[in-house]
């Protein structure tokens, strides 16, 4: 745990700080900050003219990292010593800008073949601790409509169907991809990944909306991912295919 040092020691040591991280920042940009200089630095900008060394040490040592203060409900932050509502409200903002500002560069990105699919979705996927599902939105020319990630637990992840095709309805998309990733480090779809996977070709293709692929990731390098389009796909749309062209679907 981060020593805190009592408020005189701090106005000592810490006198021109954050004159001093200002500086590395429009030099260096944050790669020479550590995670609590980060939480320092951005806690200076919501709190002038006071020292937030101490305070960012404290929410380090409550939330146990960057990742975790940001993800805090602004109510928790308060309860953190120095941490008033203006400073709480933006930690909290800042996790929000960064995915919003993620998902406006993420709609301007086009998908237009498998390798560029793996090497966009690999760097997230293949770091999650929990499992995780992903859902890509595509317009007819690959380009993302919308991203949608859905947080799961250490075992599985937990779909609502109705809520996942009102969000390709909703962007009009033209096709889909959707990946999860295995956090045992295997890429065998299990029963529960077959039959979902089969579900969705069976519900989106009458609506002219194609299953692209469905990929499985697991940890390490990128030739551990199970795509379902080299495998079981062209079956289930050859499956469905024929069952729309039959005298049963003619006659519901």
């Amino acid at each position: 745990m981060a020593k805190i040092k009592d408020e005189q020691t701090d106005k000592q040591i810490h006198h021109g700080r954050r004159e001093k991280l200002r500086a590395s920042f429009v030099k260096y940009g944050l790669e020479t900050f550590n995670q609590t200089q980060v939480i320092e630095f951005a806690l200076g900008i919501a709190i002038p003219r006071i020292d937030t060394n101490p305070t960012a040490h404290r929410l380090i040592n409550r939330f146990g990292s960057l990742d975790g203060v940001i993800e805090a409900h602004p109510d928790k932050l308060q309860e953190v010593p120095g941490v008033g509502t203006q400073a709480a409200y933006f930690l909290s903002f800042l996790r929000q800008f960064v995915t919003y500002a993620t998902k406006v560069k993420q709609k301007a990105t086009h998908l237009r073949n498998h390798d560029e699919v793996i090497n966009y979705l690999a760097p997230v996927m293949q770091t999650y601790s929990t499992e995780e599902f992903t859902l890509l939105c595509l317009d007819k020319n690959g380009k993302i409509l919308l991203q949608e990630q859905i947080r799961g637990n250490m075992n599985r992840v937990d779909i609502n169907l109705r809520d996942l095709i009102d969000m390709i309805l909703r962007v009009k998309a033209s096709g889909i991809i959707i990946a999860h990733n295995h956090i045992d480090g295997g890429t065998n779809p299990s029963k529960c990944d077959i039959a979902f996977t089969r579900t969705i070709v069976n519900i989106l293709a009458p609506l002219e909306i194609s299953v692209i692929d469905h990929l499985i990731f697991g940890k390490g390098s990128l030739d551990k991912v199970f795509s379902f389009a080299t495998t079981l796909l062209p079956l289930f749309k050859k499956e469905q295919k024929s069952y729309s062209h039959s005298r049963d679907w003619e006659d519901m």
